[in-house]
């Protein structure tokens, strides 16, 4: 971390570091002009030699500074002259919601797994009408207050409609992590609102089992479970969850994106009748694998596929450096 608790950037004082992150820096911060409490959020200085940084950037500066939802955090950003680049941010007193969930002993309880499910839906309804896509939607990019409200953050990664689309060497375009990602997202593409109906549908999951669908010791075998595996039912696991809640769940996690909610408006209103709510109207059956990685059937093939991509580009290496001793 490039601060210590103590120095000034600009009108404000460093109170301490929050985090580091392979795209940007965090710091618990007080405003010497009013003495607010706030967040500033900077470009971590390896990255500050990629353009591509700055352009993601000042998209993320763009889309906190036009957001106003209780369930957002809220930016302070104004169009003052610095000396560095950063966000300035709400400051909420609390944790994240990975550090709540291993506060629980035992499963989430339902109250509170609905009322966290109605928040973060009508979070996403507000962002999509809003052209905003998140598209990292996880349990370490949402805060909770005290009282367990929610409050998204990190539009890092964010999409913003019609905006174009930005590639640098440090990121790419199916952004998310491999846990809550959704199988388009895995398939490369750029994912659109379902995408995000389908993380909340891996995080509600989380709640009610105390584990993601689809653990895996790595990255690749967490997204090949993704497209190659169906979760197991969530009342097998707690049987106490209601048909209901398991149904809306399950089927915002539907592999293929036509198989989902088509919007987070459209999940707010079932989440809303849950009591009414006839679960036999959804097809929760198991679905065929998605192409790509789905193609190696498993997590294993997969494995052998790239230890045969990487064993053909060392046995290609061996070659030329024999011929070189060769012919030199």
């Amino acid at each position: 971390m490039r601060h210590h608790p103590g120095s000034l950037i600009d009108h404000y004082e460093v109170l301490g570091a929050l985090g580091e992150g392979a795209y940007a820096e965090t710091y618990k911060a007080r405003d010497t002009n009013d003495d607010r409490i706030v967040v500033l959020k900077s470009p971590n200085p390896q990255l500050f030699a990629d353009p591509g940084i700055f352009q993601r950037f000042r998209r993320e500066a763009e889309i906190v500074r036009s957001l106003d939802h209780p369930g957002v955090q809220r930016s302070f950003d104004s169009t003052e002259n610095r000396t560095e680049p950063y966000l300035v941010l709400e400051y909420i007193e609390g944790q994240n919601l990975r550090s709540r969930l291993r506060s629980f002993e035992g499963p989430v309880p339902l109250s509170i797994v609905e009322s966290w499910g109605r928040q973060l839906a009508s979070v996403l309804a507000y962002l999509h009408e809003h052209g905003i896509v998140h598209r990292d939607l996880k349990p370490e990019n949402i805060l909770v207050t005290v009282d367990d409200q929610l409050k998204v953050a990190d539009f890092g990664t964010a999409l913003l409609e019609g905006a174009k689309r930005l590639t640098w060497r440090h990121l790419s375009e199916n952004l998310g992590t491999p846990d809550y990602m959704s199988p388009e997202q895995s398939q490369g593409e750029r994912g659109d609102e379902r995408s995000d109906v389908y993380a909340w549908g891996i995080l509600m999951y989380e709640f009610l089992t105390g584990r993601v669908p689809f653990p895996g010791d790595n990255w690749l075998a967490a997204m090949a479970g993704h497209l190659t595996r169906n979760p197991e039912r969530i009342r097998k696991l707690r049987p106490e969850v209601p048909p209901a809640l398991e149904a809306v769940v399950l089927h915002a996690m539907r592999r293929y994106p036509d198989h989902r909610y088509q919007s987070a408006v459209d999940l707010e209103a079932d989440l809303e009748r849950l009591d009414t709510l006839d679960p036999g109207q959804y097809d929760l059956s198991p679905e065929a694998p998605m192409g790509g990685l789905a193609a190696a059937e498993s997590g294993k093939r997969l494995w052998l596929l790239i230890a045969a991509i990487a064993g053909g580009f060392l046995a290609a290496c061996a070659l030329i450096i024999l011929l070189t001793v060769v012919f030199r």
